[in-house]
């Protein structure tokens, strides 16, 4: 047998090619154009080819700028795609960071200052692209989750120091962006310094997510938000605006007026509740509550309600303490030399504030009409936010920021939560048709049943090899 040696240009990433398609069908270019302006005349790249070849980067499995260099290579073969190097990449992006504010602090006898930088015209984009590829949408009401999580770098801007010493806490060198969700959709990212505790300006975020969405028509009904969403502004604010909020409640020993109401509610319910990492057994009940009084301004402030679960203290006798107490130690003192077997990162179960004979968990909401049953339940479910991050870190390189100043930064993970909307809106779509793609399909996954099949550009027309799924009726 006689090999033969042919010219045809074959690409190992055929699954591009329906998602350039559909990405060029729902108009995710002229959003991109229409939110980020035009770059000069001369320049052979605009904003939209920059961000759609990062897109494609990363659902190839790039997570590195120079990635996209070897993806040029092996996408030429699609007449009109315009993959820049990664030196205009880079360049890009930095062009479109903003200013970086400065705020502030004063507690505890020491004053800190805080960075952050909320790229709206970015948030802006994303979310609109993010519309466009179907990952939302106008006919329902969704929830947002509002968290922070924290990104390990050395990057400028990340430092976070000991304000006492002024030394350097080696620990916790990195950023600690706010990131509100909608399901597992980053739909706006509020980029903080180290020095920024989760509170950190957290009502000026939401609000300003809030109209970003309500110019795309997004109806936001509920936010869910742990302790750090405890701010009286926006609680009147959401409220306001019709949208009801649930967030943990944060417990302080201090808080007599309450412990007072907590003594008097009569309305306990026994009940059994089930999440997915836990089956309580416990008393739920609900307490009105008001944050503060502004009797300087004539104003009282609204009541809001406050939910409660409690168990019972775990009641032990002395002998039975002092046995707990030595087993445990025993344990630790294994642990310390690994001679116990590691099952895997335990799930944390919160904490519990211990009032008398019971400790509780405690959430407050402007909603009189749930259950107090769903709305632990559905407070519960905000689990779903750290396994986005996960997602984010380890698929889509929020771990990996390329750039030394913190607003660059912003630009990139902007446009990593831009690839992942886009592929989560991809996966929606080509379910309908594609049996093999499952909804809840993690990227690698995708890359291997989708993305990575042979293809062809012959006479105008793609072909594709060794494979069962149907690309031709996706293009």
């Amino acid at each position: 047998m006689k090999a033969i040696r042919s010219d045809i240009k074959v690409s190992p990433h055929g699954g591009v090619v329906p998602i350039l398609k559909k990405i060029k069908e729902f108009g995710i270019p002229q959003v991109i154009r229409a939110c980020l302006g035009k770059r000069k005349e001369q320049s052979k790249y605009g904003y939209d080819d920059v961000f759609i070849a990062w897109v494609l980067t990363s659902l190839c499995g790039g997570t590195r700028l120079d990635h996209i260099t070897k993806l040029k290579k092996k996408l030429n073969i699609i007449p009109g795609l315009k993959v820049p190097s990664h030196d205009t990449l880079g360049r890009v992006m930095k062009k479109l960071a903003t200013e970086i504010e400065a705020k502030s602090t004063s507690g505890n006898k020491r004053t800190a200052t805080t960075t952050f930088n909320e790229n709206l015209g970015l948030n802006r984009m994303l979310i609109k692209a993010s519309k466009r590829a179907g990952a939302l949408n106008e006919n329902r009401s969704y929830t947002l989750d509002i968290d922070a999580t924290f990104i390990p770098t050395e990057c400028r801007g990340a430092i976070r120091k000991n304000n006492v010493t002024d030394r350097v806490d080696v620990s916790k060198i990195g950023f600690n962006p706010m990131i509100c969700l909608i399901n597992e959709l980053p739909v706006f990212i509020s980029m903080r310094d180290g020095y920024a505790s989760p509170a950190f300006e957290i009502n000026k975020c939401v609000q300003n997510c809030l109209n970003l969405l309500d110019e795309s028509n997004i109806k936001i009904g509920r936010v869910i938000s742990d302790a750090a969403g405890y701010n009286k502004e926006m609680f009147e604010a959401l409220h306001s605006k019709g949208i009801k909020f649930l967030v943990r409640f944060p417990y302080q020993s201090k808080m007599e007026t309450f412990k007072s109401a907590l003594d008097s509610c009569s309305n306990w319910k026994e009940t059994e509740i089930r999440t997915a990492n836990f089956n309580w057994t416990c008393e739920v009940g609900d307490v009105p509550y008001k944050m503060f009084d502004h009797y300087t301004e004539n104003r009282v402030s609204t009541t809001w309600r406050v939910v409660a679960m409690r168990v019972p203290v775990e009641c032990l006798t002395e002998d039975e303490r002092i046995v707990k107490k030595i087993n445990t130690e025993k344990l630790n003192l294994l642990a310390g030399k690994k001679k116990l077997k590691e099952a895997g990162k335990p799930y944390a179960e919160g904490k519990w504030s211990v009032i008398g004979r019971f400790k509780y968990k405690f959430y407050i909401t402007n909603d009189f009409k749930k259950t107090c049953e769903e709305l632990i339940i559905e407070y519960n479910k905000r689990g779903m936010a750290e396994r986005v991050f996960s997602f984010m870190k380890s698929e889509f390189a929020w771990r990996l920021p390329p750039f030394m100043n913190m607003n660059e930064n912003t630009v990139f993970m902007i446009a990593a939560a831009l690839a992942n909307n886009v592929f989560k809106g991809m996966v929606m779509l080509f379910k309908k048709k594609i049996p093999q793609i499952k909804l809840n399909t993690r990227l690698k996954e995708f890359q291997f049943v989708f993305i990575d099949v042979a293809c062809a550009y012959i006479d105008k027309t793609y072909i594709f090899y060794n494979t069962d799924i149907e690309y031709e009726l996706l293009i």
